[in-house]
């Protein structure tokens, strides 16, 4: 299976613009367009062995898609489930594919950007899936939020740890294709979540596997030329 699709290109694949700017750059079609995200999940599904592993999945995407409804990706008319499923299929290409996991990946911001319970999950998918899904959801509150990731570093199982990641990967990636479609509207934001990510989550690459941590430096590095003159640096 190649995850090319689900990927937008690196910064230098692309051309036009100088190092620091996002004009001219190509905007990757493929990245973010729900047929290829549903056509490379539906032959990854499929291709597992346990029909028990393919009707639990499909339980959790269908759950999800229902609770996220109308809802898109920023500054887009991406569904949000494609984000979903590309985080599952970050962990798969880790070589992460725990039913467990997988279902987690699918359900991780229902409870944060819904109005789904963790009960709701405990109820319906699992006391397992249900803890993984409470550790990825972060406060609002920005005293809160490094309180939240403190206790992320120190105390939440690998497990969490690594959708964490995989989460991150993503939102750097799409966000990457959003400074790239849209040049200078979202870029000083993209920046900012950009330095957020270098306490948030970098640390918990140290822990992860390597295939992990290459996928969150890269996408941070492929992000960095394309926002504003803060690089990695937390302001």
């Amino acid at each position: 299976m190649s995850s090319t699709p689900l990927r937008p290109p690196a910064v230098s694949d692309v051309g036009g613009g100088g190092p620091s700017s996002p004009q001219g750059r190509a905007w990757p079609g493929t990245f973010d367009a729900p047929v290829t995200v549903e056509r490379v999940w539906t032959d990854f599904v499929a291709g597992l062995p346990d029909p028990a592993e393919r009707q639990a999945l499909a339980r959790a995407l269908a759950f999800a898609r229902a609770r996220h409804g109308s809802q898109f990706r920023r500054g887009s008319d991406t569904p949000y489930w494609v984000h979903l499923v590309r985080v599952a299929m970050e962990l798969a290409r880790w070589g992460e594919t725990s039913p467990v996991l997988l279902q987690a990946a699918l359900l991780h911001d229902t409870v944060e950007d819904t109005q789904t319970t963790v009960g709701e999950i405990r109820t319906g998918f699992g006391p397992e899936v249900a803890d993984l899904v409470d550790w990825l959801t972060a406060p609002e509150d920005a005293d809160a939020q490094r309180e939240y990731y403190a206790r992320l570093q120190a105390n939440a199982p690998f497990e969490a740890q690594l959708l964490k990641l995989a989460d991150r990967v993503d939102n750097l990636r799409s966000i990457q294709a959003l400074v790239m479609r849209t040049g200078e509207r979202y870029r000083r934001w993209a920046g900012a979540y950009l330095r957020r990510t270098v306490w948030q989550v970098l640390p918990l690459a140290a822990g992860a596997p390597s295939v992990a941590r290459v996928a969150l430096v890269t996408a941070m590095a492929d992000l960095a030329p394309l926002v504003d003159e803060g690089g990695f640096t937390e302001p």
